[in-house]
């Protein structure tokens, strides 16, 4: 499976250019530049003995995590998808932030409200036998 994706980057690499060729060049594309890393940590995952030397390149295992992503550059509506879901991150931040003031302040409220209401509790209907 890697080796394919291996032929399409290089096939792609060669009729675009890597980056300083012009404005079409394949790594000005952010979805271009995902698959890159993907083949590129799966290339270096191939081989056990230069991750033995490098083991900075270790980390690079978890890319592989992304490999779902790779389908997305393929199919339209599924870029499109996860474009607005990258898009509405930060107003979902924003929601998060609202909902911990919430929680925030009820928390305030009940510590206020039941403040030594539960300090304690009876088991007199325990019968303790040693």
């Amino acid at each position: 499976m890697t080796g394919a994706f291996t032929f399409e980057l290089c096939l792609k690499i060669f009729v675009y250019g890597l980056a300083l060729t012009g404005p079409n060049a394949y790594l000005r594309q952010g979805w271009n530049c995902l698959d890159f890393i993907i083949v590129l940590s799966a290339l270096f995952g191939l081989n056990p003995n230069a991750t033995k030397s490098l083991k900075s390149l270790k980390t690079l295992r978890i890319l592989r995590v992304l490999r779902p992503l790779k389908l997305a550059s393929k199919n339209k509506g599924l870029k499109v998808a996860i474009t607005a879901l990258f898009k509405s991150l930060p107003a979902i931040g924003n929601l998060q932030l609202i909902i911990f003031f919430f929680l925030f302040l009820f928390g305030i409220l009940h510590t206020t409200l039941f403040a030594g209401q539960f300090w304690s509790c009876s088991f007199d209907h325990i019968s303790l036998s040693y």
